[in-house]
């Protein structure tokens, strides 16, 4: 077991100085520039949105200077969303409402939205938000150095607000897989397709180039849209980037612990191109690294085998300061860092879940509508 230990510490040494050297390779902010006022068109798919939709409506009353538009597409809502909307026509003399036509066959609901709203948008470049999303007071401010035309594409993983035990493991989860597994660096210096990151909450993509990759319409039976988004528009060889979410916007994805484990496990398993070994593979590895040495720590303690305890008290502790760094820098969540375990242990049992799911062929549940992938 102390051999075992130790090769995990290196593990675990080898990954703590990749995240800090990973963590650098988000683009940086252009210098400032003139750019034309109200080019960007908002556009917000909404399906049963009126608990948050109102929040999103809001932080962009202040910022209007730069929006040509805002475009909500009311994706048929049986809640009070539509009387949300109507109370914001006012104090959003540009927001038009949209109601959305009847799901095609081999579409996902949220591609078939927002392929409506690219087809009725008239800006320049197009954003996308979810109805879940918050601009930060200064976010199209801050965006606007990046539409200087390098990039056609460009997302960022807003900052995450979470209460429920669920949202505090799993969704500090996002950042953690991307800065631990993925070279930031290549996502808008490499055009292959592997090298790809994206969250679908904000968006923001140039219109001509977005119609030529042939739009949401490319992706239409995608169930992680945001990772095809941009691998389409990389195959069609514009330039793409990842930018950091928390200068832009901020967000609660999930409102209960039902939620988040319906909506991640979505995700999650198509997330490894519903590669049924992979995942394993990935499961495996997250157990090994971050959930044994913890098991042992415990075990070690009750037996008095002080070897162990010392390797693998270094590993849990290298372990907490790579989800401290991750979460803090992230600004989600950072406070529970050390309960890196539990969060590990949900993830691979939501990765399970998804990979029984599938293997059943039952369908992915969300808002209503079974997704078979």
């Amino acid at each position: 077991m102390l051999t075992i230990l130790l090769v995990i510490n290196f593990f675990l040494i080898m990954q703590l100085i990749w995240v800090l050297y990973n963590s650098r390779g988000f683009l940086e902010q252009p210098g400032k520039r003139a750019v034309p006022a109200k080019q960007i068109s908002i556009l917000i798919p909404a399906r049963d949105e009126a608990a948050v939709i109102g929040r999103l409506l809001d932080s962009l009353i202040p910022q209007q200077d730069y929006i040509k538009e805002v475009l909500v597409l009311n994706d048929h809502s049986t809640d009070g969303t539509a009387a949300i909307i109507q109370q914001y026509q006012q104090k959003l003399p540009m927001l038009k409402v949209y109601y959305g036509k009847e799901l095609p066959d081999g579409w996902t609901g949220k591609n078939y939205a927002c392929q409506q709203l690219g087809e009725y948008a008239a800006g320049e470049w197009l954003l996308f938000l979810d109805a879940d999303v918050t601009l930060e007071k200064n976010g199209l401010s801050l965006l606007q150095p990046y539409l200087n035309g390098r990039y056609k594409m460009m997302s960022a993983f807003p900052r995450q607000r979470v209460h429920t035990f669920l949202e505090r493991m799993l969704v500090p989860f996002m950042m953690f897989l991307v800065l631990c597994h993925l070279p930031i660096r290549q996502v808008s210096r490499s055009q292959d397709p592997r090298f790809t990151a994206a969250h679908g909450g904000f968006i923001c993509i140039h219109k001509k180039s977005y119609q030529k990759a042939g739009g949401h319409a490319a992706i239409r039976s995608a169930i992680v849209d945001d990772m095809e988004l941009m691998r389409l528009m990389k195959r069609c060889a514009f330039p793409v980037a990842l930018l950091r979410g928390e200068q832009f916007a901020n967000m609660r994805m999930y409102e209960s612990n039902q939620s988040v484990w319906l909506g991640f496990r979505k995700n999650i398993f198509t997330g490894t191109g519903s590669n049924i070994f992979l995942s394993m593979f990935v499961c495996l590895f997250y157990a090994l690294l971050y959930v044994v040495p913890t098991v042992s720590l415990v075990l070690a303690l009750i037996t008095g085998k002080a070897y162990i305890i010392i390797a693998a008290a270094a590993a849990y502790i290298i372990g907490a300061i790579i989800k401290f760094y991750i979460d803090y820098h992230s600004r989600t969540n950072w406070h529970t860092f050390f309960l890196y375990p539990i969060a590990c242990s949900c993830f691979i049992l939501l990765a399970l879940d998804a990979i029984r799911i599938h293997k059943r062929k039952e369908g992915y549940v969300w808002k209503g509508r079974r997704y078979y992938r």
